[in-house]
């Protein structure tokens, strides 16, 4: 299991709402696992990735007349890129030469998380909301039946966060959620 997923910040890995989590997003952070996105606009930021669909993209043309031609196609194709085609960036070397497994299982039960006792703890409602201090405030829709915890910063702002990420900031004078700085810290630098 990796410790850190790169991806773009189109579906199913972001949303364009205010936390900008998915179903599968709140997933990965419940399975510890740190989702780095990179800016709108800079496919170079996951060159790599972005490389892999143009090689798959030419390797499955013209398109195999039935699925299971296909399916033979792929199964060539993920032999060949992973065990023979030797890739710049692993200086000449096919990617199963330096493959190694994860430390990390697979848990067998996902975490719940563990907030501290000062926190707010809201779970959040059939539609996205939380209840906060008589209002009630849209969060996420992913976040649907979990826990997330509403904590003061230092500079007086009340931060919701799942797990260890912070999701946004409650505005106090719109009673809304507002992306806050830190919660884009699924970005990476560029």
């Amino acid at each position: 299991m990796p410790e850190v997923i790169r991806s773009d910040n189109g579906s199913p890995f972001a949303s364009t709402g205010t936390t900008g989590l998915t179903a599968l997003s709140v997933w990965w952070i419940k399975l510890g696992i740190r989702h780095e996105r990179i800016d709108p606009g800079h496919p170079q930021q996951n060159g790599r990735h972005e490389r892999f669909h143009l090689t798959l993209l030419e390797a499955m043309q013209p398109p195999p007349p039935t699925r299971a031609a296909q399916a033979r196609r792929f199964a060539t194709f993920v032999r060949g890129y992973n065990e023979e085609r030797p890739h710049e960036s692993l200086g000449q070397r096919p990617p199963a030469s330096v493959y190694q497994p994860s430390p990390r299982a697979m848990p067998t039960r996902l975490a719940e998380p563990d907030y501290p006792a000062e926190a707010a703890v809201r779970q959040v409602r059939s539609n996205g909301e939380i209840k906060w201090r008589g209002d009630f405030i849209h969060v996420c829709s992913a976040l649907i039946g979990e826990a997330v915890a509403v904590e003061e910063t230092e500079d007086g702002y009340w931060q919701v966060r799942f797990f260890n990420v912070p999701i946004g900031i409650i505005d106090q004078k719109t009673r809304k959620l507002r992306r806050c700085a830190s919660a884009a810290t699924h970005q990476i630098e560029p």
